[in-house]
């Protein structure tokens, strides 16, 4: 059949599937599969009927879709809400994360929904009410705890997730995340291989899944360089800047106190450089530290440090890409990724000479 060149729509209406069959001369049925990418149409049908779209402005109706299938066409994103007592900067950038999501999402007809949460229990409860209102056809959510009620909830009842972290066993949901084992290990190796000997880790709170992957890194990097375990050393908190300075006053004041720091994010790192500077030491003389970035920052703190760089963002952009296809009915035994992020070396990481003396003083 060929189809009209005439673009025409009558004043004051929204196009429809039915005006572009009107004016591309093709049946309702051809339009709406041609629209939605079905084989059985031709590419040259297709790019006919979506230049038609264009040239009208028609757009797909939600609600038409949604009352024809049964599906929300909502994405849903558990955002913890997270703000810090004493307003302190924690490093954690959700808004990076929701404008990868969005990305994902763009080209199709899902749209984003932000629900706020304020701990794993309450997003469990959240998630309960997507699934049981039909808020949203498959949902998103991070701060992954060793044993989540909202991984077991949904797996429970077969409804589709995609999870930022891993905790159990990974194998049998979707999910994106980062070797948080890979990346103390290897920043505890390189501490040691410039001659550090003790060596600190600032570490979220150990109720969260990846704070036990960074735990398990660190000390298979003491044991594989033959050195004692520094689990003294490990301090745990809620990844602000403020709890950044603090622990480094409290290492720092130890008997026999780390030379070497690696630090979980951007925020504990800003605050471990300002305790620094109150003890009038800095890091790449005294002290050497390792950071952890997903924006970037390392590169502007005095002095730039070496850091592991991973940018959220593509985090993000993978979670909307697997939650998709998770929504298609894709199995999550195929939607796993787990990111290696980049190293960055800006310092030599090397143990100071003065940095040795003062260790030796101390141990006198």
């Amino acid at each position: 059949m060929t189809a009209r060149t005439s673009h025409r729509t009558a004043p004051d209406r929204r196009p429809t599937v039915k005006t572009l069959a009107e004016i591309t001369g093709f049946s309702i049925a051809t339009v709406s599969k041609a629209l939605n990418d079905s084989p059985v149409v031709t590419d040259e049908t297709k790019a006919l009927i979506r230049d038609a779209a264009a040239q009208v402005g028609y757009t797909a109706n939600p609600r038409a879709a949604s009352l024809r299938t049964g599906k929300s066409f909502q994405a849903a994103v558990l955002m913890p809400i997270s703000v810090a007592e004493g307003h302190e900067w924690h490093g954690v950038e959700y808004t990076e994360i929701v404008s990868g999501i969005s990305q994902a999402l763009d080209t199709t007809s899902y749209q984003l929904s932000v629900h706020l949460i304020r701990d794993a229990e309450d997003g469990r409860d959240m998630a309960e009410k997507i699934v049981r209102r039909g808020l949203a056809d498959g949902i998103v959510f991070s701060g992954i705890r060793q044993n989540d009620p909202r991984i077991a909830y949904l797996l429970g009842i077969g409804f589709p997730f995609v999870a930022m972290g891993r905790c159990g066993d990974a194998a049998t949901y979707a999910h994106v995340d980062i070797d948080s084992a890979w990346v103390a290990e290897d920043a505890t190796r390189r501490l040691i291989a410039g001659g550090h000997r003790r060596i600190a880790l600032i570490n979220p709170d150990p109720v969260l899944a990846y704070a036990q992957d960074r735990i398990a890194g660190f000390r298979a990097a003491l044991a594989a360089g033959g050195l004692p375990p520094c689990d003294d050393l490990i301090a745990e908190g809620d990844l602000t800047a403020r709890f950044g300075r603090e622990s480094l006053h409290h290492l720092r004041a130890m008997a026999d106190p780390p030379t070497g720091f690696v630090c979980v994010n951007e925020a504990t790192t800003l605050g471990l450089l300002a305790g620094l500077r109150d003890l009038g030491l800095e890091a790449g003389r005294e002290v050497s530290v390792i950071a952890y970035d997903d924006l970037n920052v390392s590169e502007y703190f005095a002095p730039p440090l070496t850091t592991h760089f991973q940018p959220v963002e593509d985090l993000g952009r993978t979670l909307g890409e697997f939650l998709l296809r998770r929504m298609a009915g894709e199995p999550p035994g195929d939607l796993r990724k787990v990111f290696r992020p980049r190293l960055i070396p800006r310092q030599p990481d090397r143990l100071a000479e003065a940095g040795q003396t003062n260790q030796q003083r101390r141990r006198q």
